[in-house]
C-alpha cells in the first residue's frame, strides 16, 4: 500500500506525478494540492486542510467525489501534517509526499520531521520534487541509484557516528557527521547500489540532480 500527498507547495510536474504513481496508490491533496487533482483530471480519496489556498469553485468541484476533511484556519497542525496523519490511516508501506518544497522553508523543515515520524514507524518515506529526492535511515544499509546526479548527506537530530561510505566516488569511513558539514555534500553513486554504515544517530540522504 502506497500514499501520495501533494501538498500546496510548488506543485509536482505531470512527469513526476505520472511516473510516481500506480493504480490503487491513495491519494490525498493538502489545501492547494487540490488545484494539481483538478488540473490533471484525477479525484483524490481525500481532500483536507482549511482551504484558504484554494478557489471556491475547485472545493465545489471535488464536493461529493471523495471525502473532505475541514479544518479551522488557526490550528496547531499543518495541512500536510494532517495529511500524513490520515494517510497512516491506510496502514501504508510507503508514503511520498509531493508539493512540499518552494517558497516557504518554514513549512519545508516542518515536511522534514514527517520523514522522521515515518522511519520510527517503520514506514518509508520520500519527501520529493523534481530536483530532489529526500528521505532518512535510522540504520545502515543499501541505497539504490534511482533518481538523479548526485547523493548528500547530513546528521538529523544529533551526530551520526562512526559513518562510512561505500560504493561513492569518494568513499569515507568512521566519521562523525554532524548537521552542517559540507563534507558529505554531492556525492556520486558509481554503481547501481552504495551501502552507508553508522553506529548511532538518524541519517538524511538527499538524492539531488540540477
Amino acid at each position: 500500500m502506497r500514499v501520495l500527498i501533494v501538498s500546496g507547495g510548488e506543485a509536482p510536474s505531470k512527469g513526476l506525478f505520472w511516473g510516481l504513481y500506480r493504480p490503487g496508490d491513495i491519494l490525498i491533496g493538502a489545501d492547494k494540492g487540490a488545484e494539481f487533482f483538478l488540473q490533471e483530471g484525477v479525484t483524490p480519496d481525500l481532500l483536507l486542510g482549511d482551504f484558504d489556498s484554494i478557489s471556491p469553485e475547485t472545493l465545489s468541484f471535488f464536493e461529493g467525489k471523495c471525502r473532505i476533511l475541514r479544518f479551522a484556519a488557526e490550528k496547531d497542525f499543518t495541512d500536510t501534517e494532517a495529511a500524513y496523519q490520515e494517510a497512516l490511516t491506510w496502514h501504508p508501506q510507503e508514503i511520498y509526499l509531493l508539493g512540499c518544497t518552494g517558497t516557504r522553508l518554514d513549512h519545508f523543515l516542518g515536511n522534514l520531521s514527517l520523514l522522521d515520524r515515518a522511519e520510527k514507524a517503520g514506514i518509508r518515506a520520500y519527501l520529493q520534487d523534481d530536483h530532489n529526492k529526500i528521505f532518512i535511515l535510522g540504520k545502515s544499509g543499501k541505497i539504490c541509484k534511482d533518481f538523479g546526479d548526485y547523493v548528500s548527506f547530513q546528521a538529523y537530530g544529533g551526530p551520526v557516528e562512526n559513518f562510512g561510505l561505500r560504493g561513492t566516488q569518494y568513499p569515507l569511513e568512521d566519521y562523525t557527521l554532524r548537521l552542517g558539514d559540507p563534507r558529505t555534500v554531492s556525492n556520486v553513486i558509481t554503481g547501481e547500489e552504495m551501502e552507508v554504515s553508522f553506529s548511532a544517530g538518524t541519517l538524511l540522504v538527499l538524492l539531488t540532480r540540477d
